[in-house]
């Protein structure tokens, strides 16, 4: 995944759950303790949020910061559970993390100070 790939999963998945917790930026925004402003650039593309925006966003809309970094247009396979696939997508989701933690770090490694909103 590019960096900005990276950007616009995160900018429309923000905007498909905030839609589905039938949310508006304002509403968000309040609930995430961040100004508008800020929510309106994460789903405009215009800038990626701090780390700890990223948190406060996750809470704010119920779900893990891991998962406003996945894919939507991917279709889902559906295995089904055994001991062996356990384990095996036990491994995968590590794996995946992971990487997802390298593609983040590495946005947040190219934007200097200015570029992230903090707490606003």
């Amino acid at each position: 995944m590019t960096e900005i790939e990276l950007l616009e999963t995160f900018s429309s998945n923000l905007k498909l759950y905030r839609k589905e917790k039938t949310l508006t930026q304002e509403k968000l925004a309040e609930a995430a303790e961040l100004s508008v402003q800020a929510v309106n650039f994460f789903e405009g593309k215009r800038r990626f949020p701090s780390p700890d925006s990223l948190v406060k966003i996750a809470d704010a809309l119920g779900v893990e910061v891991y998962q406003l970094f996945i894919p939507q247009n991917k279709t889902p396979i559906i295995i089904e559970e055994t001991p062996e696939t356990e384990l095996l997508r036990q491994s995968l989701q590590k794996e995946i993390l992971s990487d997802l933690r390298k593609s983040v770090n590495r946005v947040f490694d190219k934007f200097d100070d200015k570029v992230f909103c903090s707490s606003e």
